[in-house]
């Protein structure tokens, strides 16, 4: 070949690599996102369903479920003059409330109590940022929630006055957000684990797949404050199932020692999210409504949340061998507005409300 030919070859050859270096770059994209669209591997106790209606199945039941009282908390919010909702729903949109006099004391003691119970069992209280990174939001979150529930906020890239460039963050729908990544990119060690954090936040959610449910009151709103458990877990000798177990009693202790009735109820396989492995549900019962209403989200995500922060479980890697993954656990502990209904329609007298004795130390006189 003459060297006129050979750089005709070569620009043809740069030409192609140019190509397949794009093609290369969006199969890896559509790589990224399918695999992010893969759930975690079951528990073996999970019932197999896509109908959670008819196939989760209730593991306990406490209290008395059955019996009927007179009002709804949609009712009970306004005759004990707690919430404000046309006003609310004026200066903020759909969904929107002030909560005011004595729902405003109920819900601080509620964050005391639950603060305090979580305190008392070795939880560091944490109160997270509100806002996540998108980079570090989809290690997080599943494709499906930037959809439906979560709130995009964009500004300036920095705080120079000169900087033009934008960045895109997330409201975070519940403090579990925030605490997955607090160890993000870390090595954790054995001697550290269990790591137990009581997330504190106001949490923000679209609510978009729940057009026309629970228009009314404060049972489903688009911001509330939540306490959360979460814990960071050795992977080995079934120490994250114990937990689990540990994390849905501590619920369930929280609320037997406020009065209300619940069910345990183990969520079926097509109801789970990706991250959970297994998810026991606390649903309270709701006299005044009738019905079961769920309270508390209990999941075990094993190492699946911590393989996408690199979450990694030892001193550091040793030479050939496989790197292993901490377990990261989740559960509410308190979602205020929620507990406030329950609270209302259980201890709902002719008189009044009767405030649970375990919150009348952080309620004023």
């Amino acid at each position: 070949l003459q060297v006129s030919q050979i750089k005709q070859v070569r620009l043809l050859i740069d030409e192609a690599i140019q190509e397949c270096d794009s093609e290369r770059l969006r199969l890896e994209a559509e790589r990224f996102e399918s695999l992010r669209e893969i759930g975690n591997l079951l528990h073996p106790s999970v019932p197999i369903s896509n109908d959670e209606d008819v196939d989760n199945k209730v593991e306990r039941v406490w209290g008395d479920c059955s019996c009927r009282k007179k009002y709804s908390h949609v009712d009970l919010v306004v005759m004990v003059d707690g919430f404000e909702g046309e006003k609310g729903a004026v200066v903020a949109g759909s969904r929107g409330y002030f909560l005011k006099g004595p729902l405003v004391f109920l819900e601080q003691a509620l964050i005391q109590y639950a603060l305090q119970s979580l305190r008392a069992r070795g939880y560091t209280p944490v109160y997270t940022p509100f806002f996540m990174r998108k980079e570090v939001m989809q290690e997080v979150a599943q494709l499906s929630q930037f959809d439906e529930e979560l709130y995009k906020v964009i500004g300036k890239g920095s705080e120079r006055a000169e900087d033009s460039s934008v960045e895109e963050k997330y409201l975070i729908a519940t403090s579990e957000q925030p605490i997955a990544a607090l160890h993000r990119d870390e090595w954790l060690r054995p001697e550290q684990l269990p790591l137990r954090y009581a997330g504190i936040s106001t949490c923000f959610r679209q609510e978009v797949g729940s057009h026309g449910r629970d228009t009314r009151g404060i049972f489903r709103v688009h911001q509330f404050e939540k306490i959360e458990q979460f814990i960071y877990s050795s992977p080995h000798d079934n120490k994250s199932w114990e937990l689990f177990e540990e994390m849905i009693s501590t619920a369930e202790e929280f609320y037997q020692s406020l009065g209300i009735p619940y069910h345990i109820v183990n969520i079926v396989s097509g109801s789970l999210n990706h991250a959970a492995s297994k998810k026991l549900d606390l649903e309270a019962w709701f006299p005044g409504s009738g019905a079961f209403r769920e309270l508390v989200s209990c999941s075990n995500c094993t190492d699946y949340q911590a393989r996408r922060l690199r979450i990694r479980y030892g001193q550091t890697r040793k030479m050939m061998d496989k790197v292993e993954f901490v377990h990261m656990l989740n559960a509410t502990m308190c979602a205020t507005t929620r507990t406030i209904c329950a609270i209302l329609e259980n201890h709902q007298t002719p008189e009044g409300i009767l405030v649970p004795e375990r919150l009348r130390e952080f309620m004023p006189p």
